[in-house]
Parts: structure tokens; sequence; C-alpha cells
């Protein structure tokens, strides 16, 4: 059996579109992702983002543009809620979650730390991936060659008597 080279395998990712939202804004869980939304809610809304652009979170980075704009906001203002309404109405278009600017900003000002969790979740469960199950290796396109040509001109002598079985 001749090798074949094998692609490696890619991760896929299912997203998952329509319908309301599947995590609750009630639902502070997991326990880490509740304390940074409580402590330092701007990595949360970064990783969010992050996971949006790359669901395989392998350039992720704590710090990224919209964890300082966040954090900025924040400091500096304590309108950070608004930055997290923008990311929120971006979240329900990307999906299809039906809602609404208002219902936006009702729940990121009264409701931020929640908000941010469940845009986390509802990302990380939209965003879930197949599986290996789903995917395995995939051969090239190329496949098997076989050689073109007659078979060789001399075989190698048989012993008489002699029947390979």
């Amino acid at each position: 059996m001749a090798y074949q080279p094998q692609q490696p395998m890619q991760p896929m990712f299912q997203q998952d579109n329509g319908g309301e939202w599947k995590n609750s804004l009630c639902d502070c869980s997991p326990c880490d992702s509740c304390m940074i939304s409580f402590c330092v809610p701007c990595i949360l809304v970064g990783r969010t983002t992050e996971r949006l652009r790359d669901p395989t979170m392998q350039t992720a980075e704590s710090m990224n543009n919209d964890c300082l704009i966040h954090g900025g906001l924040c400091f500096f203002t304590g309108c950070h809620w608004i930055y997290t309404m923008l990311k929120r109405g971006e979240i329900r278009e990307r999906f299809g979650i039906p809602g609404s600017g208002f219902g936006d900003c009702c729940v990121t000002y009264w409701c931020h730390c929640c908000a941010v969790i469940q845009q986390d979740n509802e990302v990380k469960t939209r965003l879930r991936p197949t599986g290996p199950i789903d995917q395995q290796y995939q051969p090239l396109q190329q496949g098997m060659v076989m050689p073109q040509g007659p078979p060789p001109a001399h075989a190698p002598p048989q012993k008489e008597g002699y029947t390979h079985q």
C-alpha cells in the first residue's frame, strides 16, 4: 500500500443563525466569566469580539483593541455600556437574533455584567466546533499515482516446482 499524503484537519465551525438568545441573561456561568465581567469587563468584551473574528481563538490576546476601547470608556467616561450595546447589536445582527437597539440599551445599562456574560456565552454556543468526528483527514486531490509504462522486460527466474502462495 502506497503512502498518500494528507492535508491536516482544519477546525470546522458551525454557525447557528436565527431564533432567540440561546443563553439566558441571568445565567452567570461559568464562574470565571462572572468574575471577569464584574471586575474587568473589558477583557470579556475583547475576548468575545476576538471569538467572533477567529472562533479557534488561536490569535487571541487578553488586551486587544476592543478591550482597550471598552476599558478607556469605562475609566474616562463611565459610558462603557454604550460600546457593549453596539457589540450586542452586532451579535444580534450576525446571528439573526430578534431585538432592538432600545432593548440592547436597557440591558447593557442596567445589567452590564450579565449582558457581557450572555454575549460571550452566545458567541461560544453559536460558533461551536462541529468536532473531529464529523471531519477527518482528507486525502489530497491528486490521489495515488500508478506508473504508466510496460512492466519490466526481465522477470526474476523462478525455481521449478516452486509455487508462490
